[in-house]
């Protein structure tokens, strides 16, 4: 039976969309209607990013333990662990020539201190990206500009926050590793990415968090979704179309009609993290008190029922 889910993470390559739901990866045609799951793992898995190509799907997950990056087949297949890098680390997308880019504190001093890499797709050794402190990226389409992101990398988290980590976007046009701020706006900027000669982000900064972009200069502001209840988040490309989620929806939005459209998906889950769980109830025992009769209070163990039958007594219901 299908019914609705809580959809977010989508990532996009022409006509497939991969998103999270119920901490799993799932795909669904552009056109919508009933997703199928791509995996079944034990851990939670965020983030996905599908590779330029189509080919493969890196992601994010805690199967192990701590949060690494992954890759698996996007047609389905086992997953592939790339990164052992022991500290708090998500999939943020792809290098133009095919390596995974992840954000990670890895080797800094600081939690939450990110940086980029770029990982082989087989695993081998990562390379710091030439970009300082930064959440996520994006190349300029067929030339050597990139735009990161710093600051606060999901403005729905920290609704309307003016503080001193705030998102802010900065680009580099010439691919020599200078970067500087592409616009100044009293909000959370974030989620950066490059496509048909403008550069689309989130940004809050007239209350609610929506899609706007401006060319690489920072010029020509523009808003693309008006959204008044729920935050735009995490939107990816694949530099065609942009999806992204908001609420428990996805959205797709067409830059040639500068539209976006909710995306109808059902999912076909056992809902297994909703299903009743039964605890032993002593591991999770406290305290206890004796009843003004004597008689033992509270639930007891069938050993415990059995020397109180031994001595006469009933289990108090």
């Amino acid at each position: 039976m299908s019914s609705d889910g809580y959809y977010r993470h989508p990532t996009i390559h022409r006509n497939a969309v991969v998103f999270v739901s119920e901490d799993d990866l799932w795909e669904v045609p552009l056109e919508g209607g009933i997703a199928r799951r791509l995996t079944a793992n034990p851990g939670m898995i965020t983030f996905p990013a599908i590779s330029p190509d189509g080919r493969t799907v890196a992601f994010t997950s805690r199967d192990e333990g701590h949060p690494e990056a992954y890759v698996m087949p996007a047609s389905g297949g086992s997953p592939s662990r790339i990164t052992w890098m022991g500290s708090f680390t998500y999939v943020v997308g792809w290098t133009p020539e095919g390596r995974v880019v992840v954000a990670t504190d890895w080797e800094r001093p600081f939690r939450a201190d990110f940086q980029l890499w770029a990982v082989p797709v087989d695993g081998g050794p990562p390379d710091r990206l030439v970009a300082g402190p930064a959440r996520s990226i994006t190349f300029e389409p067929g030339g050597a500009g990139s735009v990161i992101a710093r600051g606060v990398a999901d403005p729905a988290r920290w609704k309307r926050y003016r503080g001193g980590t705030a998102g802010t976007l900065w680009v580099d046009r010439r691919g020599d590793g200078q970067f500087r701020q592409l616009i100044r706006l009293p909000g959370n900027l974030a989620s950066p990415m490059w496509l048909n000669g403008r550069i689309y982000f989130l940004s809050d900064h007239e209350g609610t968090g929506n899609l706007y972009s401006t060319t690489p200069t920072g010029r020509s502001l523009q808003r693309h979704t008006h959204h008044q209840d729920f935050y735009a988040r995490f939107p990816s490309s694949d530099g065609v179309r942009i999806v992204f989620h908001a609420g428990a929806d996805l959205w797709v939005y067409e830059p040639s009609e500068d539209q976006a459209r909710r995306l109808a998906v059902q999912t076909s889950g056992s809902r297994s993290q909703r299903n009743r769980r039964f605890s032993e109830p002593t591991a999770n025992l406290e305290r206890f008190h004796l009843h003004p009769e004597g008689q033992p209070s509270g639930w007891q163990s069938s050993s415990a029922r059995l020397k109180a039958g031994l001595r006469g007594l009933e289990p108090y219901p």
